[in-house]
C-alpha cells in the first residue's frame, strides 16, 4: 500500500506481514526480522532517483498484526525512515483505527 500526502510532500510505503514481528536473536532473546528490513529498503531505494521527489524520501512501514503486544521501532537508512510496528487486533475497532492513524502521522 502506498499513501501519498501531496500537501505535506510525504509518501509512506506500507508492507503488511502476517507473521510475528520478532524472531529469536543470536545475541538477545528476540530481534526484528532483518529480511523484511532488506525487502522494504530495496523497494524504497529502487524507486528513488527517477525524478519523483516523493519516492526520493519515501518512508517504509512494516506493519504486523499482534495480540496484546506493542512494537514501534524506527531507523533511517540513506534518507528513508523505516518503521517496524504492530497493531493490536485484540483492541476495540476504534482503538485499532487510532493505532493505524497514529502510525501514518508519526
Amino acid at each position: 500500500v502506498v499513501l501519498d500526502d501531496l500537501v505535506a510532500g510525504r509518501r509512506i510505503v506500507i508492507d503488511t506481514k502476517f507473521t510475528g514481528i520478532v524472531t529469536p536473536g543470536w545475541l538477545r532473546e528476540a530481534s526484528l526480522r532483518s529480511g523484511y528490513l532488506y525487502q522494504i529498503y530495496a523497494y524504497l531505494r529502487s524507486q528513488s532517483g527517477r525524478g519523483d521527489p516523493l519516492a526520493d524520501r519515501a518512508e517504509g512501514l512494516l506493519l504486523h498484526p499482534a495480540i496484546l503486544e506493542t512494537v514501534d521501532e524506527a531507523i533511517t537508512l540513506q534518507g528513508h525512515a523505516i518503521r517496524f510496528a504492530t497493531v493490536d487486533l485484540a483492541a476495540e475497532s476504534a482503538a485499532i483505527r487510532a493505532q493505524l492513524v497514529g502510525l501514518a502521522i508519526k
